[in-house]
């Protein structure tokens, strides 16, 4: 197998700081990302994994020290290394509090740089084979999430395929780097969106290409599948896949066998797949867009992620989170969520789902003015106007209170307990109509689902 080589995300608002960095970096074979903004380097950074960061200090916006903070807020361990020509001993101290590894002062010699980068990577490595597990990376507490939880350490204990399933923007991708971090695989963890590359490029970016391959291939490149050697590779949008490669995944799955792009020499790989779609695969297979001996090579396990309107009760735990990243990223520590705003999230169907969610609180923080956050800012629309007033006549109130019956000595918390259970019953689960027939606030009933 060729020897992996380090991804290197690297930040600096000046161009020819940025160039000459990556020139540096590329001559030791390392690959390399490059940002000029901090904003950029952390939508990078939620879309790809890194195996290191370099970022400048001080730059225009967010600053070297706030995507510190951000990428620690991540619950990412990455090393990152601080990069100013105006560094002092309190800067340091700052950025050191805040889990940077190191701290170097411009301008940068080549050997400087370079040996930073080594000795960072060898103990990223030498702590990443000490650590004794890993955390789940997503958040939710309701029953469906739970279950999933569960469902996801007991897949990390083996090397199955996994078909995860689900509406976009409900995480599929976060489930996918979860099982590999609870896995005992050694290698690293590798994405790639099937549907987002063209067909003509998928191919050599899975699977790799020789020198002189195709007009441009000036020297051989590995693949994805040999970057993910005894790791994991996340096929995101599997269902994308052009039928012409979906025979050579198939060749890999069976016996992880493949041939470069103009190669003549078999590579052998060890790589956990998993991957996700939210097209109906089988539907797929009916009109002949997908195989179906491949679909059951992947669906060794299947897992299918909820909207996140089935999953209200996480709402204001996920909202929390999300919020608190923004605030961090973009150093607006004062902005709060009002009540009307906190209720009109829960009400919300979020069509988009947590991606949705997490977007819509970023873009608050960033153009809000002031620092309470109202439906409004939201581009929600008020509670009152997103639940319909329901009647008396509509809601049956008579013939419920009829069928509650408590006897003496029963506590105010059953009957409480109770009237909301009766009540979820007559509406069918609607938690929205349910808070609205009692006269409380939708939160109420999901703060004491629990004990339902």
């Amino acid at each position: 197998m060729e020897a992996y080589r380090a991804i290197i995300l690297v930040i600096d608002d000046e161009e020819s700081n940025l160039q000459a960095m990556k020139k540096i970096l590329e001559q030791e074979a390392y690959q390399v990302v490059t940002a000029r903004l901090a904003t950029t380097a952390l939508t990078l950074f939620r879309r790809q994994e890194f195996d290191l960061v370099l970022t400048d200090l001080r730059m225009p916006g967010v600053s070297g020290l706030e995507l510190l903070r951000a990428i620690r807020k991540e619950n990412s361990d990455v090393p990152v290394v601080m990069l100013t020509a105006y560094g002092t001993v309190n800067d340091a101290v700052e950025a050191m509090k805040h889990g940077a590894v190191d701290f170097l002062s411009k301008p940068l010699r080549r050997e400087t740089i370079l040996k930073c980068v080594q000795d960072t990577l060898a103990r990223a490595v030498r702590s990443a084979d000490q650590k004794p597990g890993a955390k789940l990376h997503f958040l939710g507490n309701s029953a469906g999430m739970s279950q999933i939880k569960k469902t996801i350490r007991m897949l990390a204990r083996t090397n199955a395929s996994v078909l995860i399933d689900g509406e976009s923007g409900t995480g599929k991708e976060v489930v996918a780097k979860t099982i590999h971090a609870e896995s005992a695989r050694s290698g690293r963890l590798v994405s790639v969106n099937c549907g987002a590359i063209p067909e003509s490029l998928l191919e050599s970016e899975l699977f790799g290409y020789e020198k002189g391959a195709f007009t441009g291939a000036v020297s051989a490149k590995p693949g994805l599948f040999e970057v993910a050697h005894q790791g994991t590779l996340f096929l995101d949008e599997i269902g994308e896949m052009p039928a012409s490669l979906q025979v050579k995944l198939l060749r890999v799955l069976q016996d992880g066998m493949f041939f470069r792009l103009g190669g003549t020499e078999q590579k052998r790989v060890d790589v956990r797949i998993v991957a996700a779609t939210n097209n109906d695969l089988k539907r797929r297979i009916l009109e002949g867009k997908f195989r179906e001996d491949l679909y059951y090579r992947l669906n060794v396990v299947s897992l299918t992620l909820p909207p996140l309107r089935d999953r209200a009760e996480d709402l204001p735990l996920l909202a929390e989170h999300f919020l608190e990243q923004a605030k961090e990223t973009y150093g607006r520590k004062g902005v709060a969520l009002t009540p009307e705003a906190r209720a009109a999230i829960e009400v919300y169907p979020w069509p988009g789902n947590v991606r949705e969610l997490r977007n819509a609180l970023e873009r608050t923080v960033v153009m809000l003015e002031g620092d309470l956050i109202r439906p409004r800012d939201m581009g929600l629309p008020e509670v009152a106007m997103a639940i319909r007033k329901i009647t008396p006549e509509e809601a049956g109130l008579s013939a419920l209170s009829a069928e509650i019956r408590f006897q003496v000595g029963t506590t105010l918390h059953e009957i409480e307990l109770e009237a909301i259970r009766r009540t979820l019953e007559f509406t069918g689960g609607d938690k929205a109509k349910a808070a609205e027939i009692l006269g409380i606030n939708q939160r109420t009933i999901y703060r004491k689902l629990p004990e339902l």
